[in-house]
């Protein structure tokens, strides 16, 4: 692919980095929707102290969610799907 067709792609991926990081809020709460979803229909996949973790870190990132603490609740969301991932194999 010629490098002058990437270019709108870079600048499209910009933008919604950019959107994605603008809105801590709304970023936290859509996380954490993503793991209930998750934790609703696929929470068979998690099992053992996975499952123990992931339920932790979801509960930190209500809390985080609550006390407008929006790094805690980011960093804790983004673990949770990492601990998630690992369990299906992605």
């Amino acid at each position: 692919m010629k490098s002058t067709k990437c270019i709108p792609l870079l600048v499209i991926a910009s933008v919604l980095s950019f959107a994605a990081h603008a809105d801590p809020a709304s970023n936290c709460a859509a996380k954490i929707k993503e793991l209930e979803e998750i934790q609703k229909t696929d929470g068979q996949a998690l099992h053992g102290g996975m499952a123990h973790d992931y339920h932790e870190l979801l509960k930190q990132a209500k809390e985080g969610q609550a006390a407008n603490d929006m790094k805690k609740c980011q960093a804790s969301a983004d673990r949770a799907k990492t601990i998630y991932n690992k369990a299906r194999g992605k």
